[in-house]
């Protein structure tokens, strides 16, 4: 047998075992909706003719909902980091769940994994979540941790100004791939509030 084609084999016998542990079989594959026709990766992204400037190959209707925040009233488009606002494009139940490839859907998610647009009872994401704030309370070295040191990550957001603030994101604490299959999609185990405990010095 060819050694580049052997090489191949056994490299993908390595890989195999960790592609159980990404998005098949986690909350985020929708491949057995009748909706999907089998698609894993398709309701969210696309190899061609992605939403123009956004990224990961979009291929989902994004939300233009208007939010009730921690500081006040404010939108998708305006008040969210890009990564929150894909979240979003499903959670806040606003946008179907089959609102992918150009279609309008019609399948809208439910239960607890439907946030709503009145986002005052969850944690901060966005504009009102900057981290470190500027500028920086008294008491604020003692109770959390410099973002040089998190485990999870912070991300970019510019906010109307033109100013770039780092910001918590939902995928700061989620990982929409669930690598590990970790309860609630999360980055690393919450046990005995580790995932808490990350960022907040308690």
């Amino acid at each position: 047998m060819n050694a580049k084609i052997t090489l191949g084999l056994i490299l993908a016998g390595f890989a195999a075992p960790l592609a159980s542990g990404q998005i098949v079989n986690s909350a985020h594959d929708f491949s057995s909706m009748a909706w999907s026709d089998g698609e894993i990766c398709k309701p969210c992204h696309t190899p061609h003719f992605a939403m123009e400037g956004i990224l990961r190959l979009w291929n989902h209707e994004l939300t233009v909902a208007n939010y009730t925040l921690h500081a006040g009233a404010g939108t998708a488009v305006d008040d969210f980091d890009i990564r929150s606002r894909l979240c979003l494009s499903c959670h806040d139940g606003t946008v179907a769940l089959d609102s992918f490839g150009g279609q309008s859907g019609s399948s809208f998610i439910s239960g607890q994994a439907n946030l709503g647009t009145d986002l005052t009872n969850d944690h901060p994401v966005g504009s009102d979540a900057q981290y470190p704030p500027d500028p920086a309370p008294v008491w604020w070295s003692h109770a959390f941790r410099p973002a040089e040191d998190l485990q999870v990550r912070l991300y970019d957001w510019e906010d109307q100004a033109g100013v770039t603030r780092k910001v918590i994101s939902c995928v700061t604490c989620h990982d929409e791939h669930n690598a590990g299959n970790i309860d609630g999609m999360l980055k690393i185990s919450n046990n005995a509030s580790a995932l808490c405990l990350d960022c907040h010095l308690k």
